[in-house]
């Protein structure tokens, strides 16, 4: 049994050195883009799908239509959408930016002459394009290209763990669910033996070998019996709704499941607990999402130092400059215009020399968010260790259990069937009777959670370790 999801593989990324700039020559997009490929994002999740009435679920089935439906899916896939947009926004850094430009003007100019002044007036316009082209900046544009690189790959390995993480919620309801219908079942076998002991008694009292006592006792353990089954029936209520939120659906839908006795149920542990560890710290997509998010925060620290360094540029313009109706006072013989196509081409250096210590304090900023980073991979490690550890007792426990239970229903079915073949010949009392009646209603419930607690806890230990192999 594995409730494991695929997660899309892991993005090969360089990191230089993050304390010097890099002293490359000027990096071109597709050159960059050659060592740093984008990935793709993943096939898009299935449309919602409607359940089959005629259909008959089991739990694979039954995760399968959760992971279509339920909006948490589609929460985590547009948070990789999201993810996938940031870094086509941050590559086009690498790209010239051409603006368009279009202005006119009326102007008014007075220009002082020898005992008079000379006013001009007239007409101006100018339509053209602007060129600005980032040539070199010392690893700024790769720290920020590679920070949201790895930011997708996080979003990417989140969205894997929000499949798993449905899965096991489905699993674990599935599980609680099926276990509240065989109780219901449990609680009828136990009312109809309890209103059969009570017809015995009744039927011997009216021959003379019982006592008024010993029915009104039979009486009480059916109206108990009753109580029970009519419980473990509102329990189903609640837990189907449980079930039916977990896999994305409204809790009046009807589903058809198969019966908790034809889940196959988990035999033996792997032998090391420790080998399991070592898978989950290998392949535990909430862990690769971290040490992703580390990463782009150690880009975003030599980020945070490119800006120390100068950045290189190419700017130009290009365009139809005009003058009209151009006016003099003192007027002159004639008005003026022109029409003239200009342009303008320069290489940009530009180096913030000194800035507050702002460009300081956000180093220092970058750096402590790495090392919170790391801080979280270490406490997410032992988070994962210890749920582990947990999970693998609580299976082993329940695999042991389970042996102890189908022992106790065993004894208690024998007993209660020799105590009622007792009663009937007069060699048993009813307290003797209603007590092993009460046995066998305890050993049938303890064998249904001892079932459903086996399931339960090993899909626990599936979904600690990351899914995968299961243990």
């Amino acid at each position: 049994m594995s409730i494991s999801t695929a997660c899309t593989p892991p993005v090969a990324h360089r990191h230089p050195d993050a304390g010097e700039p890099q002293q490359s020559p000027v990096v071109r997009w597709s050159e960059y883009r050659v060592s740093h490929p984008l990935p793709s994002v993943e096939k898009a999740p299935s449309p919602s799908a409607a359940p089959n009435v005629r259909q008959r679920y089991d739990l694979p089935a039954l995760i399968d239509m959760a992971l279509q439906n339920h909006p948490e899916t589609r929460l985590s896939w547009e948070d990789a959408k999201a993810a996938a947009a940031r870094v086509e926004r941050e590559a086009a850094s690498w790209y010239p930016k051409l603006t368009a430009l279009a202005f006119g003007q009326y102007f008014k100019t007075s220009i002082p002459i020898p005992q008079s002044t000379l006013v001009s007036t007239g007409v101006g316009t100018f339509g053209g394009a602007e060129l600005a082209w980032t040539l070199f900046d010392f690893g700024r544009r790769e720290a920020l290209d590679e920070a949201s690189l790895e930011r997708f790959e996080a979003a990417q390995f989140g969205f894997g763990r929000k499949h798993q993480e449905i899965a096991y919620r489905v699993a674990d309801s599935f599980f609680a669910y099926q276990a509240a219908i065989a109780k219901v079942a449990a609680a009828e076998q136990t009312f109809t033996a309890a209103k059969a002991n009570a017809e015995a008694v009744n039927a011997k009292l009216s021959q003379g070998f019982a006592t008024r006592p010993d029915l009104l006792l039979a009486l009480q353990e059916q109206a108990k019996a009753n109580y029970d089954w009519q419980d473990a029936r509102g329990a189903v209520t609640q837990t189907r709704a449980a079930l039916t939120t977990s896999a994305g659906l409204s809790p009046s839908v009807e589903l058809s499941l198969i019966d908790l006795s034809q889940v196959p149920l988990p035999d033996a542990l792997a032998p090391s607990v420790e080998k399991i560890v070592d898978q989950a710290l290998e392949q535990r997509p909430d862990l690769q999402a971290k040490l992703a998010e580390l990463r782009a925060r150690e880009a975003e620290v030599r980020k945070a130092r490119a800006e120390y360094w100068p950045k290189l540029s190419l700017k130009g313009s290009i365009g139809n400059q005009y003058w009209g109706d151009v006016q003099t006072d003192p007027p002159s013989r004639r008005h003026y215009s022109s029409d003239n196509l200009v342009g303008s081409a320069m290489l940009n250096l530009e180096w913030n020399l000194f800035d507050g210590f702002e460009r300081r304090g956000a180093v220092d900023e970058a750096e402590a968010k790495r090392r919170a980073g790391e801080a979280q991979i270490d406490s997410l490690r032992l988070e994962i260790m210890r749920h582990i550890w947990q999970t693998y007792a609580d299976t082993k426990t329940a695999l042991e259990k389970r042996e102890f239970a189908l022992a106790l229903l065993r004894a208690a079915e024998e007993s209660y069937a020799a105590t009622q073949e007792s009663y009937r010949h007069g060699f048993s009392t009813v307290i003797e009777l209603l007590s092993a009646q009460k046995d066998l209603a305890r050993a049938r419930y303890t064998e249904i959670d001892s079932r459903a607690d086996l399931l339960k806890s090993a899909a626990a230990l599936v979904y600690a370790a990351g899914g995968g192999e299961s243990p």
